[in-house]
């Protein structure tokens, strides 16, 4: 009954992926939103697979979530696209950074946060009261990469002329945190050392964004096969050698996370993507992210260790996207109750 279930779940994600996809030769984009909300719906299912408990996870969890960390990365690209995006395309949006940015993480990551601890508490694992003012750590990497996009491209230019500097700057910082990360002990962004990488290529893309679109549409089914084997064979390589280090545990999987995006993005250049399920997904896939950790252990807590594997994560997999609109709605509800007098 497990691979039953997972192949349902394997089913529904081809399903939601898939459906309403069209040839659209003329379609001439790259990074919309609606192109961003596509992707986002059919990561952040594969990203809650990777942080199934032990005891409950399979085979086919086990591969599927190997490849979550691109999801991440994904996220943090499409955000630093957007900051950047904004920036130059919404006057003044630089002068309410923080107004605008810092309630919609903030909000929900505290909530989602002291709802896992609660849940976690109730399955028996230590907790101490400071957890429940805590957040998630991959929240606070994101955080920490907005202080440092504010500081470059907001605070930094009243000292230093020119905006040459300010994207290689903010690669760098984001390059040179994950080295730092991964070879020394000092762990600036905690776990996630490759996954950051993201907020680079998110600055890149958004730099060269034009150039970017009018080179995809070239050889576009030659270059959809080239990238799609390019990332079989580092994908093949990857599984392989995951645990070796550097080679496997870094390298490779920088360049699978790249090779992969770019066949994405290349794949859907020439193709309309989305539908009604797929972007309900990606609209909430923020919430997901910081709420399935907590799901599991309810789960748990409610059910014990008695349903079997992939009758669990599919449950799960539900319930995480059910609390996800509740908890969406409730914070946007709250944000604008408190922003509409501010922008009187």
């Amino acid at each position: 009954m497990t691979y039953a279930f997972m192949g349902l779940l394997v089913l529904c994600i081809a399903v939601s992926t898939l459906w309403g996809m069209k040839y659209s030769p003329n379609k001439n984009s790259f990074m919309t939103m609606d192109d961003a909300s596509f992707l986002r719906g059919f990561w952040c299912i594969i990203v809650v697979l990777v942080h199934v408990p032990v005891d409950y996870q399979n085979r086919i969890q086990d591969m599927m979530g190997s490849f979550a960390y691109i999801g991440v990365t994904f996220f943090f690209m499409t955000s630093a696209y957007g900051l950047k995006w904004s920036m130059e395309h919404k006057p003044g949006y630089m002068d309410h950074f923080w107004a605008r940015r810092l309630p919609h993480i903030l909000l929900p990551a505290i909530i989602a946060n002291v709802f896992e601890v609660a849940m976690k508490s109730l399955i028996g694992e230590d907790r101490s009261w400071y957890s429940y003012l805590d957040i998630n750590g991959w929240v606070k990497v994101l955080l920490l990469y907005y202080f440092v996009f504010w500081l470059i491209y907001k605070i930094l230019p009243k000292f230093i002329k020119g905006k040459s500097w300010q994207d290689a700057t903010m690669c760098l910082i984001v390059v040179a945190f994950s080295l730092i990360d991964y070879f020394t002990v000092l762990k600036i962004t905690s776990k996630w050392v490759v996954e950051p990488l993201g907020f680079a290529y998110g600055i890149l893309a958004a730099r060269y964004a034009d150039k970017i679109r009018s080179m995809i549409r070239d050889r576009w089914v030659a270059k959809s096969i080239g990238l799609m084997l390019i990332s079989a064979v580092i994908g093949v390589l990857y599984l392989k050698y995951k645990a070796v280090y550097i080679w496997g545990g870094y390298l490779l999987k920088v360049l699978l996370g790249i090779a992969i995006t770019a066949f994405m993005y290349e794949l859907i250049a020439k193709l309309k993507v989305g539908n009604k399920v797929n972007r309900f997904i990606g609209s909430i896939s923020y919430e997901v992210y910081i709420l399935h950790r907590g799901v599991f252990a309810l789960m748990i807590f409610v059910f014990g260790y008695t349903l079997n594997s992939g009758l669990y994560i599919v449950a799960s997999v539900i319930l995480t996207m059910i609390l996800a609109v509740l908890l969406k709605k409730a914070c946007d509800m709250v944000i604008k109750r408190f922003q509409k007098p501010a922008a009187k």
